[in-house]
């Protein structure tokens, strides 16, 4: 008989070091332009954005999803580039364009060789300051528009957003993130033209880059070309009043086989002083693999495949939400499941060891979103977004590692109110909705 294999022990992991910050130069063009620029990393390539304060909450009334058309009229390139040269420009950089945005800009992406770092940059404000938006392409790109929004319709997740955001925010510009049909089939070139001109300007846009490359090269190119571009009178969006009563609403999805949920309320924002904690608690409760919503409705009981939950963020604003498709026979046990556990969180303070776990899995996240080109950048726009400087990234591990069980427990019981909660559930009428009256009034959505 052999014997029994043997292993050397186990090796004992070091203690986490800090993460060391990348160096950072902030500078103000002439031209009003602001940036922000990271050297970072050993590869010789560049990440930039130039992120331009113009996003669906400046929108008017009835312009829903004008800022998605205008993404796409940006891609048909600059005044010096049609679409298919600038696609070439930054193809033989290496790159490609990317645009996207959210409630309150417009980003502009391309991540190149950085031997090109300024000549990238240059063309992301070429095309920021004298986007071609041609007339001729208005139909094709309506009816791109009009395809997603009717797919979006026809998904359950897209309905409970919309629902939600609805519910919290009443008749603020964040209520609305779906179109409706009339209004986005009549949007047209000179519509997106006059929100980007009334919006974008040197003073309204910031220039981001991380990685390695010549930064005295790229403010060169960054000045000289937002030289002269003019920057309209800010429109600032008004704070949002947030509904913070139990509310339950119900969308009728007939025949579903899953119910989608989501369970939620308006909690501080980044910069408040329960911030931090309130993340530790978020990741405790929902926000994390071992999270106790996940490990209740996924690992013991079966309802859902992937439960989760996050903190959105808005200047000066944001909610906490549960996120979650369950078993249509179960929607009522997995809603009271969830309540039961911000219940729980509430009743008494979580053990130290769970709080020391959940604590080293922010600031771990932290550290390995810092590791990469666009993690940096996405931190960096999260730092401007929230009028943050880098004195909240040079504290926040030792922040986050500093979070008690006594804390966790003060900003649940402050903030995760159950009589505040936002319901909402899209689901089969005759088998979801039923259940629902246990947990307040059932209006349909």
């Amino acid at each position: 008989m052999s014997a029994a294999p043997s292993f050397p022990p186990r090796p004992v992991p070091g203690a986490l070091r800090p993460t060391a910050l990348a160096p950072r130069r902030r500078e103000v063009l002439a031209s009003g332009m602001r940036t922000a620029l990271v050297q970072s990393g050993s590869v010789p390539v560049v990440a930039l954005r130039l992120v331009v304060e113009a996003g669906s909450a400046h929108l008017a009334a009835g312009q829903t999803w004008l800022d998605r058309l205008l993404h796409d009229f940006l891609r048909e390139g600059s005044a010096t580039h049609d679409r298919a040269a600038f696609a070439d420009a930054l193809a033989a950089m290496g790159g490609h364009l990317d645009i996207d945005g959210d409630e309150h800009t417009t980003v502009l992406r391309a991540q190149v060789l950085a031997e090109y770092a300024a000549d990238a940059a240059a063309l992301l404000i070429g095309l920021a300051r004298a986007p071609r938006i041609p007339e001729a392409e208005t139909a094709r790109l309506v009816a791109d528009q009009q395809r997603s929004a009717q797919i979006a319709l026809q998904e359950p997740q897209w309905r409970a957003h919309a629902t939600f955001r609805a519910a919290l925010y009443g008749r603020h510009p964040y209520a609305t993130v779906l179109p409706d049909a009339e209004a986005l089939a009549g949007l047209t070139a000179q519509d997106a033209r006059a929100f980007w001109e009334r919006h974008s300007g040197a003073g309204r846009a910031t220039l981001m880059a991380a990685g390695k490359f010549d930064a005295g090269a790229v403010l060169d190119a960054a000045a000289r070309a937002s030289d002269g571009w003019a920057t309209p009178e800010a429109i600032p969006v008004q704070p949002a009043q947030v509904n913070q009563r139990r509310t339950v609403r119900f969308v009728s999805r007939p025949g579903s086989e899953q119910t989608t949920l989501r369970v939620g309320l308006p909690v501080p924002p980044p910069g408040h002083g329960d911030y931090i904690a309130l993340e530790v608690a978020n990741a405790l409760l929902g926000g994390s693999f071992n999270s106790r919503i996940t490990q209740n409705i996924r690992e013991r009981k079966g309802y859902t495949y992937s439960p989760s939950s996050q903190i959105s963020t808005r200047p000066r604003d944001a909610y906490w939400v549960e996120s979650a498709d369950v078993t249509t026979a179960v929607t009522a046990d997995a809603l009271g499941e969830i309540l039961g556990e911000v219940d729980r969180l509430r009743a008494s303070a979580p053990p130290a060891e769970e709080v020391a776990s959940v604590s080293s899995y922010v600031a771990g996240v932290f550290a390995i979103r810092g590791a990469t080109l666009s993690g940096l950048l996405d931190h960096l726009e999260f730092l401007a977004l929230h009028g943050l400087d880098d004195g909240y990234t040079a504290a926040y591990e030792a922040r986050v590692r500093s979070v008690t069980p006594a804390e966790v427990w003060r900003v649940a019981r402050d903030y995760l109110r159950p009589e505040r909660l936002t319901i909402v559930a899209v689901g089969d009428p005759e088998v979801a909705r039923p259940g629902l009256g246990r947990f307040g009034l059932v209006s349909e959505g």
